[in-house]
């Protein structure tokens, strides 16, 4: 995974290119400015991302996106409610694919197993996100975390 950012930002790069000759503003201004977000990141940290460092940026800008779709909604603003999802559209198709329930499920139980005394809700928490890479919502993983420490 530290191959400093070549697998996504390389990905984005391509299809930046892809979109300029098919003239899709959309994407084309979308992938631009992941592109510039990933830069500022490079610079301010003075060396090149991670991928998990990457997927991050991805996630915030969705988030930002989802943000903005509330308040478009609320102003009738269907024509930025359109762009916008495009925008999520686009920015989704570089994430990892999202981790099964199952394969959380599992993961935190091996976890958990792995210490011979019940471990602390923040220990689990931090060792399974180590793990997940980006797969999951933080929120997400600590509610099956809580519950299964709940359990056991």
């Amino acid at each position: 995974m530290t191959e400093g950012g070549t697998g996504i930002k390389a990905r984005l790069q391509g299809v930046m290119k892809e979109a300029l000759k098919a003239k899709d503003r959309v994407r084309l201004d979308t992938v631009r400015l992941l592109l510039s977000e990933i830069r500022n990141a490079e610079i301010e940290k003075r060396a090149p991302l991670e991928e998990n460092e990457i997927i991050a940026i991805l996630r915030k800008g969705i988030k930002k996106r989802e943000e903005s779709l509330v308040y478009f909604r609320k102003g009738g603003r269907e024509d930025l409610v359109r762009q916008t999802e495009q925008e999520i559209a686009v920015i989704a198709e570089f994430l990892p694919p999202p981790m099964t329930e199952e394969e959380l499920l599992s993961l935190v139980q091996e976890v958990i197993a792995a210490f011979p005394d019940k471990p602390a809700f923040s220990v689990v928490m931090k060792e399974v996100m180590r793990r997940v890479e980006g797969r999951a919502e933080g929120k997400v993983v600590s509610e099956v975390v809580r519950k299964l420490l709940e359990v056991g």
